[in-house]
């Protein structure tokens, strides 16, 4: 055999291999966020992701994307590597941080949908330079892996904001079998979660440290003052939201107002919190000898 007829087929094979497992292909997963990024900063540069009619109703909603294990990713153990996990969390991450926040990651979106009817009036060119070039930065990931994933095995990864602090705003994300609900409370079960990862974002503009309530707020995401009005009755009433089933189209439970929606968001918030601590209590690990 020749070596052109030798390099042909070897160009065929992979040729076909790729096609059939296209995650495979060098490059692709830059390519993906590139192209998230073109298709929230530049394409839709314009057109808000959240609706004026979504307000806080958003702010806990999961993004699902699907996924599969190629056989690029599959170690030793003939199943999908603990390493590539991150990965598809990036790409899940990403997007729902541009559906949520691009208004303040980007400078070209309109400015006019920030007034607050219920504050001071600010022009547009205060409220565009107020919160404007935003840079949310990864300060840390842990993942549990409760279960394997096989070679060509489909999945979702399913994120949501878990909650935020001073400092960090948390996203919980799950790995879960086609079909199945991170929320076993919705009929879900634990059989069909993969894997569970939690991350902190912090938000940068320049060297300055932007607080994840000041962000929430200049978006309408909660209002103004809210974790101080609601800190006396959400811990009286987490309990009865902890076993409230949890819809898969928002929030959870509908509530009757604008006043019971923020409660609800901050009993959600504090429940996230109780998780949350644990990671953040891992910031002291440099000092372990």
């Amino acid at each position: 055999m020749s070596a052109y007829s030798f390099l042909s087929a070897l160009g065929g094979i992979l040729l076909l291999f790729f096609v059939y497992d296209s995650k495979a292909i060098p490059g692709l997963w830059h390519a993906r966020v590139i192209a998230i990024l073109m298709n929230h900063l530049v394409w839709k540069r314009n057109q808000s992701s959240i609706s004026s009619s979504d307000g806080p109703s958003v702010l806990f909603r999961p993004l699902r994307t699907r996924s599969y294990c190629s056989l690029a990713e599959v170690d030793f153990n003939l199943h999908k590597s603990n390493s590539t996990f991150y990965a598809d969390l990036d790409i899940s991450r990403i997007e729902l941080l541009l559906l949520l926040f691009k208004d303040v990651i980007t400078p070209l979106s309109p400015p006019s949908r920030y007034h607050h009817s219920g504050g001071p009036y600010k022009s547009d060119e205060q409220q565009a330079g107020s919160l404007k070039h935003l840079t949310p930065a990864l300060g840390g990931v842990s993942c549990i892996f409760r279960r394997e994933i096989k070679p060509w095995q489909r999945y979702d990864v399913e994120s949501r904001i878990l909650c935020w602090d001073d400092k960090w705003l948390y996203i919980v994300s799950h790995f879960l079998k086609p079909g199945s609900h991170s929320e076993t409370g919705t009929g879900g079960s634990e059989e069909g979660i993969l894997a569970s990862a939690i991350s902190k974002y912090v938000f940068k503009k320049g060297r300055r440290t932007v607080t994840p309530e000041e962000v929430l707020q200049f978006l309408h995401l909660v209002e103004d003052g809210d974790h101080a009005d609601a800190d006396a009755d959400a811990n009286a009433n987490a309990d009865a939201y902890a076993d409230a089933s949890i819809e898969r189209s928002g929030l959870g439970p509908k509530v009757r107002g604008q006043g019971d929606q923020q409660e609800h968001i901050e009993v959600k918030r504090k429940r996230g919190l109780a998780l949350a601590a644990h990671m953040a209590g891992l910031d002291g690990l440099h000092r372990v000898a």
